[in-house]
């Protein structure tokens, strides 16, 4: 009795994890009533309750899509400020650094993502050419 209430209760919390916390308040009053008192097994309901989603969850979630366009001079403007803060810094500060890099790993995720249509360009590629050797040239001190 007690190994087929636990993959019982198994079940209850792993069908709550999918269903969300509006709809496991009422999967677990319904199964509740699904269990007979003494029986190893809990009875067939008609209409299982949990398979309606929850109202909130279709609303709260929402794709994200953007199309953001750089212009060429923007993101000249972003490689040279990016690749100036990173060059000034002081590379022997340590907490600097453990501030810092994070941050820096993150804006250089986002240049790369903006620089992609006019890395083609000689100009623009030898840029972010020089910022990929100055990370690495960080990374390795």
């Amino acid at each position: 009795l007690q190994t087929s209430l636990c993959s019982w209760a198994f079940c209850v919390v792993a069908m709550a994890m999918a269903v969300g916390r509006r709809g496991f308040v009422h999967f677990r009053a319904s199964a509740s009533r699904l269990l007979v008192p003494g029986a190893s097994t809990p009875r067939h309901a008609t209409a299982p309750i949990f398979w309606h989603p929850a109202p909130t969850l279709a609303a709260a979630a929402r794709p994200y899509i953007t199309v953001v366009k750089y212009q060429r001079e923007d993101v000249l403007a972003k490689l040279d400020d990016f690749r100036a803060e990173v060059f000034s810094t002081n590379w022997a500060d340590y907490l600097n650094l453990v501030y810092n890099v994070p941050f820096w790993e993150s804006e250089l995720d986002k240049l790369t993502s903006i620089v992609q249509p006019y890395l083609h360009e000689p100009e623009v590629g030898a840029k972010f050419g020089e910022v990929q050797e100055l990370m690495d040239v960080l990374y390795q001190c």
